[in-house]
């Protein structure tokens, strides 16, 4: 039976303004490397319809379809370039112990695309509390996954704005 997440520690800590060490253990990093290399698959393959991606591309235009196509016409390529730019970046320093502001904010990005999509999947809403999921769900594991992505999220943010200070 699974556990229930718990988060002791930091996983990331600031070391000045352009230094932070990346403080996960060797399954966190193959997990995550694993999630990465699953949501480059997806945004290559997968189709634009496709409705795990609506918020990693979302709709610009809610009351004008036809304005909204030409957006994403234009935009597409863009953000998706953006992504996989993110994501080659991070699989490569991903090994590492020590990371630059510029290589943390890409590792940020990643997490939060992975994130964004499993929680699409998972159809969490503001009032979604994994904590509060039987663990006996279907989706209990996901949700925990889901959780672990943004407690994580939380403290890289938290190091970055600690940098920046």
């Amino acid at each position: 039976m699974p556990r229930r997440f718990r988060a002791p520690r930091r996983p990331v800590k600031s070391l000045g303004p352009d230094c932070f060490r990346l403080m996960i253990d060797d399954d966190e990093r193959a997990l995550v490397a694993r999630l990465f290399e699953q949501l480059r698959g997806l945004v290559t393959e997968a189709p634009a319809a496709d409705p795990r991606l609506r918020r990693l591309f979302p709709t610009a235009y809610h009351d004008d379809p036809e304005r909204d196509v030409e957006y994403q016409r234009l935009m597409r390529d863009e953000l998706l370039a953006s992504r996989l730019a993110s994501l080659a970046e991070v699989e490569q320093v991903l090994t590492r112990e020590f990371l630059t502001s510029d290589q943390l904010a890409s590792f940020m990005r990643s997490l939060n695309a992975v994130r964004l999509v499993l929680g699409t999947l998972l159809d969490v809403g503001e009032e979604t509390d994994a904590s509060e999921l039987d663990q006996e769900d279907p989706l209990f594991v996901e949700h925990q996954l889901y959780a672990w992505l943004s407690w994580m999220l939380e403290h890289v943010v938290g190091a970055l704005r600690q940098g920046l200070a």
